[in-house]
């Protein structure tokens, strides 16, 4: 029933959970950091008011550092937010133009599935794979913490995780989009780094200019940001149906696109 899936996350399986394995060694780093750090917050905090800093941090740098919670939500949010850029960009886009690019298309044709199912099975994978994020880095936080023995709000840290890979869902689809409709890898992977980069870029400029501030609302970046999330101390569910909401009509038509048209076998 899931044949396409299981085939590809077999294929995919080195590219899939590597990504995850080296951003989860952040959380012992950054445990390791913090009795070091505790020592000179006053002048990280100055640090911390560059434009560069804040363009660059966005919400994640208005937290409290003096506490252990603050600095890993500052340091690993940004990375997992740098590495689901790169991600969401290049690895959706590519499930059809790859075939297309590699003259491989008529082995994707010849699956005795509909199209848009063999599609949703291959984002299924990419899914499944994200999943790892949340679970292997909330399992070496529990670990890290327990060390530390500093406090942490782990209900919190959990929504904050889960808005992570909603995003993961979200903007995939974004790019899965793009490649439904170019079904050319370059043009695809421009296409939707444009759009993705785009809105990374308009939360930033949102976020430090007060008169645009309004253009972060056309950013899914803005939505389930794990300092909102602390600071107001709940899953804020209007932001969470926007977020799936954008991902599943991005799906669906990524999904009726690839079925509907026509493709060239060569």
């Amino acid at each position: 029933m899931v044949k396409v899936m299981l085939k590809e996350m077999r294929k995919k399986l080195l590219s899939g959970i590597l990504p995850p394995l080296l951003v989860v060694l952040f959380v012992p780093m950054i445990a390791s950091f913090w009795p070091t750090f505790k020592d000179q917050i006053a002048a990280f905090q100055e640090l911390l008011q560059n434009p560069i800093y804040i363009a660059v941090l966005g919400q994640l740098g208005l937290g409290d550092l003096s506490s252990f919670q603050g600095f890993y939500n500052m340091y690993i949010f940004v990375v997992l937010e740098m590495v689901m850029l790169f991600i969401t960009i290049i690895i959706p886009a590519r499930m059809i133009t790859t075939e297309v690019d590699k003259r491989t298309l008529d082995v994707t044709l010849s699956y005795p599935i509909s199209r848009w199912r063999y599609l949703l099975e291959k984002f299924g994978a990419y899914l499944i794979f994200n999943l790892l994020y949340p679970i292997l880095m909330l399992s070496v936080t529990l670990i890290s913490n327990k060390i530390l023995n500093e406090e942490m709000n782990f209900v919190l840290l959990t929504y904050g995780f889960i808005g992570s890979w909603l995003l993961f869902f979200a903007l995939g689809a974004i790019s899965l989009l793009c490649g439904a409709i170019f079904l050319e890898g370059k043009k695809a992977i421009t296409a939707a780094g444009g759009i993705i980069v785009g809105m990374w870029i308009l939360v930033r400029i949102g976020g430090i200019v007060e008169s645009v501030n309004f253009l972060k609302y056309l950013s899914l970046f803005n939505y389930l940001n794990t300092a909102i999330i602390f600071s107001e101390g709940v899953m804020p569910l209007d932001e969470l149906f926007i977020i799936l909401g954008v991902g599943l009509v991005s799906l669906f038509s990524a999904l009726i696109i690839f079925e509907k048209r026509e493709l060239a076998i060569v």
